[in-house]
């Protein structure tokens, strides 16, 4: 009989949704445990990528129904899950952990 490890939640792929996932599932169920699979060994690699040690997070738009015109498939959707989570929680997130963001002139 082999050892089982049963997760409540398992994530594939290790980009920048993946882990922002992951860690949302552990900030609102601290007890549950949260598998996350790669198949290459290097977790937010495409996030190393931009040149200039910058990554684009999102655009700087804090009106969702302007947001979501950039979107014209999906937009419906994504209406709904801005108005759960928007660019400014975004920004907030990423900046209770520490990060700078800046804007550039051409947003």
């Amino acid at each position: 009989m082999t050892n089982q490890i049963i997760y409540d939640t398992i994530i594939i792929g290790g980009g920048a949704s993946a882990i922002f996932s992951g860690i949302s599932c552990k900030t609102h169920f601290p007890n549950s445990s949260v598998l996350i699979l790669e198949k290459s060994t290097k977790l937010l690699s495409k996030v190393k990528i931009p040149g200039g040690g910058r990554y684009n997070v999102i655009h700087p738009c804090f009106d969702n129904k302007e947001l979501v015109l950039n979107y014209p498939r999906g937009s419906k959707e994504l209406r709904n899950l801005f108005s759960t989570f928007d660019a400014s929680d975004t920004n907030h997130w990423i900046e209770v952990r520490g990060v700078t963001l800046k804007t550039e002139s051409d947003g």
